[in-house]
């Protein structure tokens, strides 16, 4: 209810998503490939939600989208020595301008403080905002100056950013998109 009343719209993807996708946001895990897949482009269990927000975004930019702001709940498969784990997450995608359009007001696109604004909000809402941080790390599929692993009491329970540059090129995507990734095991 906090991300619609922040401007979000709820997104259900599928599971399967394009490997060369996966390979971009992830390149560290081996995601588990189906062997009889209802298509070439969706042969790969996702290891990340953002493989099928990013894929919304890039249809939605292709057809001249300038504000979207999206956010999925979802499993997300990763494949372990005891086998397939499956672990429930909340993904957030976000570009364009800050604010809807609108006559008395100038625009402003969103930045990096913008969507931990949102992710703090949503984690004001677990009763523990003195255990959640924020710690400036690195991701694959995030831009190093504008990312930041989510800690809860010191844990790792996901990651905030601005899509990485050389990963907006492999996926063809011209404008900043901004992403949040959080274990629900975490909040």
């Amino acid at each position: 209810e906090l991300l619609t009343a922040r401007g979000y719209q709820e997104a259900i993807t599928y599971s399967f998503v394009e490997p060369d996708i996966q390979q971009a946001l992830v390149p560290d895990i081996q995601p588990l490939v189906l062997a009889n897949p209802i298509s070439s482009e969706l042969s790969a269990m996702r290891t990340t939600l953002w493989a099928g927000l990013l894929t919304i975004a890039r249809h939605n930019l292709n057809r001249q989208a300038s504000r979207l702001r999206l956010f999925e709940s979802g499993l997300r498969f990763v494949p372990t020595a005891e086998g397939l784990l499956q672990e429930p997450m909340l993904a957030g995608l976000l570009f364009g301008s800050a604010q809807p359009d609108h006559w008395d007001t100038k625009g402003r696109k969103l930045d990096y403080f913008d969507i931990k604004g949102d992710v703090e909000a949503l984690l004001g809402l677990t009763g523990r905002g003195a255990q959640w941080s924020f710690e400036a790390a690195g991701h694959p599929a995030l831009h190093p100056g504008q990312s930041a692993r989510v800690l809860c009491a010191g844990e790792q329970a996901g990651w905030v950013g601005r899509i990485h540059p050389a990963v907006a090129r492999t996926l063809d995507v011209s404008q900043d998109i901004f992403l949040f990734e959080l274990s629900f095991a975490a909040i």
